[in-house]
């Protein structure tokens, strides 16, 4: 895992390339400079882990490039149970849930992702108060797609009909 300097990323790729994922779509260029700014750029080889099962989740991750392909142990047995892609987000459940980390993550190839912590997020309400709000809109409607997603998923290996 190394740490790559947020100011330098945000200064080559420009606001845009961060508002086209979901997570960050709407925010200002100064929001999203102030994350790169504040955050922690992380870059991960492929098959590194990103957080380990019961770690505390006081932080949340957008990934920049790559993926990240998410597992929890069961019965001794890794079971895959989300693969998050370019602007979406992992571990914000977990954060506002208060609860540890459910599994661990691992990068599929090169991954490039940005940490927001608990109290950035603060900050960014504090000093980006207009964008934190669509911060807060953007997860909330990735969490209703995700939670979406498992009920039709449930819903289907109860009946054995496609939703």
């Amino acid at each position: 895992m190394q740490n790559l300097d947020g100011e330098k990323v945000f200064a080559e790729w420009g606001a845009g390339r961060f508002k086209s994922g979901s997570t960050f779509g709407a925010l200002s260029d100064g929001a999203i400079r102030f994350l790169c700014d504040h955050g922690r750029l992380v870059e991960l080889q492929d098959g590194e882990r990103l957080f380990q099962a019961g770690s505390p989740a006081d932080s949340f991750f957008v990934v920049l490039e790559g993926e990240l392909q998410c597992f929890r142990e069961i019965a001794g047995q890794d079971v895959s149970i989300n693969r998050v892609c370019f602007g979406q987000q992992i571990g914000y459940a977990s954060m506002v849930g208060l609860f540890p980390r459910l599994g661990y993550g691992r990068a599929c190839g090169r991954t490039l992702l940005i940490e927001i912590t608990a109290d950035l997020f603060y900050e960014l309400h504090k000093e980006h108060a207009f964008d934190f709000g669509i911060l807060m809109l953007n997860l909330s409607r990735e969490m209703a797609r995700r939670i979406r997603f498992l009920v039709d998923q449930r819903c289907e290996e109860s009946t054995d009909q496609p939703v």
